[in-house]
């Protein structure tokens, strides 16, 4: 048994995608497209993306309180546009630093479908982290995504 507990059933280790001062994983066989600001990996209606954003001002920690509901208008707006909700949102650490995430639920094509978004400010850069994924099916490639994102130089 100790044998069969060791073979098969494995899976390729992810991919690391990188974009300018960031990096993350994605499931080995996803189809990966990169634009000036972006690097996306999908695989049918499943998505994992980081988009970058130029930020108006140099963000620091203590602006924290002053961006949030900012960044609460931007999930809203997000969810406005999927004709869906926000479902959930929180304060977290994404790649060490001090972040916020959502899930926006909503339905397109007969699925019900859920986009997870994660905003990580660093000086005059916004990352935004982006997963789809339908609802009540596996999470792995998003988990893999916010647990993955790392940022590799100062922006």
């Amino acid at each position: 048994m100790v044998f069969l507990a060791g073979c098969g059933g494995g899976h390729a280790p992810p991919q690391v995608l990188a974009g300018r001062g960031y990096s993350f994983s994605a499931p080995a066989d996803w189809t990966v497209s990169r634009s000036a600001r972006s690097v996306q990996a999908a695989h049918g209606l499943d998505v994992v993306s980081v988009v970058r954003f130029p930020l108006l001002r140099a963000y620091r920690p203590a602006l924290w309180p002053k961006v949030v509901p900012e960044i609460d208008r931007s999930a809203a707006t997000v969810a406005a546009d999927q004709h869906g909700a926000v479902s959930t949102r929180a304060t977290v650490t994404i790649g060490g630093e001090q972040a916020r995430r959502y899930d926006v639920t909503y339905a397109k094509g007969g699925k019900n479908l859920v986009e997870r978004l994660g905003f990580v400010l660093r000086a005059k850069t916004e990352y935004e982290l982006l997963c789809r994924f339908e609802r009540g099916k596996s999470t792995a490639a998003c988990d893999g995504l916010f647990r993955s994102f790392r940022l590799t130089a100062r922006s």
